[in-house]
């Protein structure tokens, strides 16, 4: 049984399937449910290999369906320090077409849904979870309604308010950001040249009063990131009058006036004490066992891996010789998420850390860095990475993440 029907949870349930498992996927919300915005757009290459790896394919497809960026632009103080587009300098590893692709969660979650029904999964809509209860011999899961469902494992991937994390009583540790960031999702130009821009990083942008600034393209439209000052009035920054006024400034004035969604929201940096149960019946994957900074794309894409990795686990257990094997199995994956999970969430603090400089050390760094960039490469390439904190995928580790 998988409890959630986002990306997560749709890629576990083609995970399980296609291992010849029988699978159920419980979603709280309705078939015909909205999803608004754009929500997690990057997936990369390790990703879609792993897509790829499930249903030969798949992350073909979602590729396809994406656009790759066509190169990356870091400002500082209103200079360029950094600027790089695909097939120059740095070789096949950097070209956007291997490193990622960038699309609307919704088509992402479509392919997945539509692997999921070729596959045979089969879909209770409209069923909230309201009790998790595990044991020696499986799972016990009370609906809202009070029916009960029994299942040999879970994959609990109900988000960030997870009952099935809440359920099998565990807790997340680590912290929320104080500082409010904006997201904006404008349209496409009407002439067609969004997809082709490149992604910029603006620091201490000085049209928008030393505020850090990110906007990125994706399939239909692109995403624009604002980190607000402690002491802005984020409410108003994000209402219509607010956004054209800042959009303005930084991108063409067309895209203030063309605005899809908004969301105001605080980096929660926290991963859960355990991905497992006591019973080692349950495993928790994407946001039910972590939350990251979207820097980096860290959340939806080791969802996607946290997800393919507890299918592989379920699948092991339910063939294992015996119980303490079948046990083994599961937490096994737990504890190697894991540590991927802290992993990720130490790489998005650090990202956190060199974009807000609240250090003199590193306000120093970063100036220095900005003042040599332009005849030192590494340097505003360090900076260009700061936000993103990616290492370019090496043969032999695109795997992983």
């Amino acid at each position: 049984m998988v409890v959630g029907a986002g990306p997560v949870g749709l890629a576990a349930a083609v995970a399980l399937a296609r291992r010849g498992l029988p699978v159920l996927v419980l979603e709280k919300e309705p078939r015909e449910r909205v999803r608004a915005g754009s929500r997690a757009i990057v997936l990369m290459y390790p990703t879609l290999r792993r897509l790829d790896r499930v249903v030969p394919g798949l992350g073909r497809a979602v590729s396809e369906d994406g656009i790759g960026v066509r190169g990356y632009d870091a400002f500082y103080n209103g200079r360029r320090v950094f600027r790089h587009r695909v097939g120059q300098g740095a070789g096949r590893v950097l070209r956007s077409d291997l490193m990622a692709t960038s699309l609307p969660q919704r088509v992402t979650e479509q392919h997945l849904y539509d692997a999921c029904v070729r596959e045979g999964v089969r879909f209770r809509w409209g069923a909230g979870v309201s009790e998790v209860r595990s044991r020696t011999d499986g799972v016990e899961v009370e609906l809202e309604t009070g029916e009960i469902l029994c299942a040999a494992y879970v994959v609990g991937a109900d988000g960030a308010r997870s009952m099935v994390r809440r359920g099998i009583g565990v807790g997340m540790t680590g912290h929320t950001d104080d500082t409010p960031f904006i997201i904006v999702d404008v349209r496409e130009l009407p002439a067609g040249s969004t997809p082709l821009a490149p992604a910029h990083f603006r620091y201490r942008e000085p049209r928008l009063g030393g505020r850090n600034v990110m906007h990125m393209p994706f399939r239909g439209g692109m995403r624009i990131d604002l980190q607000c000052n402690a002491t802005d009035d984020a409410e108003y920054l994000a209402t219509p009058d607010g956004i054209r006024e800042w959009t303005s400034r930084v991108v063409d004035p067309w895209y203030g006036e063309h605005v899809t969604w908004v969301s105001t929201y605080r980096f929660h940096q926290v991963v859960a004490d355990s991905y497992t149960d006591e019973h080692r019946r349950v495993l928790l994957a994407g946001e039910a066992a972590h939350l990251f900074a979207p820097w980096g794309g860290r959340g939806l894409n080791s969802g996607v891996i946290d997800a393919t990795d507890a299918a592989d686990a379920i699948a092991t257990a339910l063939t294992a010789p015996d119980a303490a094997a079948a046990r083994y199995a599961i937490e096994r994956c737990a504890v190697i998420r894991r540590r991927w999970g802290l992993h990720n969430r130490d790489i998005s603090s650090r990202a956190l850390r060199i974009m807000r400089a609240t250090t003199p050390a590193m306000r120093t760094g970063r100036d220095l860095a900005a003042r040599v960039a332009p005849i030192c490469w590494p340097a505003g390439a360090w900076l260009a990475n700061g936000p993103l904190q990616i290492t370019p995928p090496r043969l032999g580790s695109l795997d992983v993440y």
